[in-house]
């Protein structure tokens, strides 16, 4: 995110609580910002005036937090407020339309119930920022290419899909895959975009809403060679998801909304609170699902 604000020409300042990690690769990421030119400022969502003079210093916020801290994400708004500067908010969601998958996500066995999927923050977190009155923008970015089919070349052994992972329900339902950097350059587009106030933009690239089963034809085309389908069954999703523990629940019932019900392709977006990617910012030349898979392809 912080990359993609730089290289669409905006002044970015990234808040971390040390500039130092004992993880390897964090601290080649902080480096890469140096080395873009972000700003880097020492803090975090729990020091209340680091995080006003953090904001103060913007125009516009994003927030990274991550799914166990959605709720905190009040501070940032409490921040926000009160700095009285922000002329966009973006917060962090769990990259599906989560009040509409909370609503649908029904099975034969009954409801998933919102306390258990983690659903119900991210609902009432939307609530709260919209009651707030603070400018805002979510983003609703399907699935992460990068987190969901495997990173670089250099790590082949880490491809999921088609290789490991099994095709989940019948395999037939249409999901959504878009590469890191160009949620980054759509989110930082949108932040900048008077089209997108107050409205969710929808992260939908036509050639990447594709099926597993299809998915793992274009590979088996692009490989030359067939593979055995494995299929876990929407019981085996339920049972996984009833043994996790509360993160793993919420990452079951993401996988169960999407690749079960649909929620991420079976519903036409209204233009009074949603608008397309893709359709939005035609310029952006965005990886095709196909050109991310090219980079698996045993030389």
């Amino acid at each position: 995110m912080a990359i993609a604000s730089v290289k669409l020409g905006h002044p970015t300042l990234v808040l971390l609580p040390s500039f130092h990690s004992a993880d390897p690769d964090d601290n080649l990421i902080i480096q890469s910002f140096i080395q873009q030119g972000v700003t880097l400022f020492k803090g975090d969502i729990y020091n209340h005036a680091r995080l006003v003079q953090a904001i103060s210093a913007v125009d516009v916020v994003i927030s990274t937090v991550g799914c166990q801290k959605v709720m905190d994400q009040t501070r940032i708004i409490a921040a926000i407020q009160e700095a009285g500067n922000i002329r966009r908010f973006i917060p962090y969601e769990a990259g599906i339309n989560v009040p509409y998958a909370a609503g649908i996500s029904v099975n034969r066995y009954g409801v998933l119930q919102h306390p258990q999927t983690g659903f119900e923050e991210y609902v009432q977190m939307r609530q709260l920022i919209e009651q707030s009155g603070v400018p805002h923008t979510f983003v609703v970015w399907n699935f992460c290419a990068g987190n969901f089919l495997g990173h670089s070349v250099n790590r082949q052994s880490q491809l999921s899909v088609p290789l490991k992972l099994p095709l989940l329900g019948d395999g037939n339902t249409k999901v959504v895959f878009t590469a890191e950097k160009d949620i980054g350059f759509y989110t930082i587009l949108a932040a900048d975009d008077p089209r997108t106030l107050n409205k969710s933009l929808y992260i939908r690239p036509p050639e990447n809403i594709i099926s597993l089963n299809e998915l793992l034809s274009l590979w088996e085309r692009k490989v030359n060679r067939k593979f055995v389908r494995s299929y876990c069954s929407e019981e085996r999703i339920l049972k996984f998801f009833q043994e996790a523990n509360p993160r793993g629940k919420t990452a079951f019932a993401i996988i169960h909304a999407a690749f079960i019900r649909g929620v991420q392709t079976n519903f036409e977006i209204d233009p009074s609170t949603g608008v397309e990617a893709s359709q939005l910012y035609p310029h952006i030349n965005y990886t095709t699902l196909s050109e991310f898979l090219d980079r698996f392809i045993p030389n």
